[in-house]
């Protein structure tokens, strides 16, 4: 029994392992690091490994606070000491990533299965410094259009706010600049094409309740999401992501007017129908049900009821010059339609009663195609000097057809 007991006191009191006592005796990171990755299935247990991965925390938080203190000096008594910026970069985004790996293995149970944190609570404290660093350098990365740069700093200050070792962490938790962040994090991996995590960061800066932050952030969030399309099932994956974001956000006229062009290309008329009239039962004022119930209508030559529609949209909306173009031309069509079905077989012309009434058509769609005249003379978004033309010409209007020459 005592040969027993002696055995059981050596196991429970036994020391740190070889392969942890290397580590711990490193000097510098980069040495600390090879140790660990070399070493890590050799550790005795998760305690161990979390004391090896806090080590790697204390190597690179030194680096990370010699540097800023110069920093920092510099600015208090204007001095221009050496700074070694990108060494203290790296440090912070070393020290935040080994903080969040040792918080994993130290919030696993003991051998007594206990839970004990023996690190977290330093971690928590020290890093806090580390966060807003990385937010500050990535911030001025950002504005400065240098796009892996940023995203190096802002995508572990972003991540690290998930992460077990800052959830209960309230200044972290509530903290006003995360969304503004993810957004810029978010726009640098889209330049740099790494679009599934672009599309995650927007996915969180579109929760800001800034609202230029969220705007944004869905503009580029919508972008993103639909560059991705070219296959078929990447469409309807398109589709079932944009419904999701609109189940979020119902009141965004973006997200509607995306999900419907969506649904338009993959040739979901009724379901577009059936969701105007959802979406305006509930934002009675809203005006792309219209736009999109217009444009099938349209596309039908059901010229008339759309019309209707477009008479729906009011002038203050953006780009209602396309959509006064779209009227005129149904307006043309309608007139168009009414001369070939009403014209006298044999002769091809119209009786006097229905020649004003044609004329009265043509006069109706020339208000609208003058109307595009005034808002885009330059014909930079609608062309409607061809048709305009046309009416003119039909009307005996030769000095105005002259004029467009």
């Amino acid at each position: 029994m005592m040969a027993m007991f002696l055995v059981a006191s050596a196991t429970a009191f036994a020391g740190d392992s070889d392969a942890l006592k290397a580590i711990l005796k490193a000097k510098t990171y980069a040495e600390a690091e090879a140790l660990l990755n070399s070493s890590l299935s050799q550790l005795a247990n998760d305690q161990e490994k979390a004391k090896a991965y806090n080590k790697l925390v204390d190597l690179a938080f030194e680096k990370f606070r010699k540097e800023d203190d110069t920093r920092i000096t510099n600015q208090a008594l204007q001095k221009n000491d050496p700074v070694d910026t990108d060494g203290m970069i790296k440090a912070a985004i070393d020290a935040l990533n080994s903080a969040v790996e040792c918080d994993k293995y130290d919030n696993l149970p003991n051998a007594k299965g206990q839970v004990k944190p023996a690190f977290q609570k330093k971690n928590q404290d020290r890093l806090q410094s580390v966060r807003k660093s990385l937010y500050d350098q990535g911030y001025n990365y950002a504005e400065n259009s240098k796009n892996a740069e940023a995203l190096n700093c802002l995508d572990p200050y972003v991540k690290s706010a998930s992460s077990s070792l800052f959830k209960d962490v309230a200044a972290v938790q509530n903290d006003p600049f995360r969304g503004v962040a993810a957004y810029y994090a978010g726009r640098a991996a889209m330049q740099l094409e790494k679009s599934d995590r672009a599309i995650e960061l927007f996915k969180i800066s579109v929760k800001d309740t800034i609202k230029q932050v969220h705007d944004y952030s869905i503009d580029l969030l919508l972008y993103t999401m639909g560059k991705q399309r070219s296959t078929k099932e990447d469409s309807l994956k398109f589709i079932n992501d944009v419904k999701e974001l609109y189940a979020q956000y119902p009141e965004s006229e973006k997200v509607y007017s995306f999900l419907c062009d969506a649904m338009v290309q993959n040739n979901d008329e009724a379901g577009v129908l059936k969701l105007g009239e959802e979406h305006l039962a509930k934002y009675p004022n809203s005006v792309f049900p219209h736009v999109f119930k217009a444009y099938l209508l349209q596309n039908k030559r059901q010229f008339a009821e759309a019309v209707d529609e477009w008479n729906k949209v009011p002038e203050t909306q953006e780009n209602y010059v396309q959509y006064v173009y779209y009227r005129a031309v149904c307006k043309y069509q309608i007139a168009a339609e009414f001369n070939e079905n009403n014209a006298d077989a044999r002769l091809g012309r119209l009786t006097p009663d229905n020649e004003k009434k044609f004329h009265e058509m043509l006069k109706d769609a020339q208000v609208d195609f003058e109307k595009c005249q005034q808002l885009d003379p330059e014909q930079g978004t609608v062309k409607w000097k061809y048709l305009l033309h046309n009416i003119y010409t039909q009307l005996g209007l030769e000095e105005k057809a002259a004029a467009l020459d």
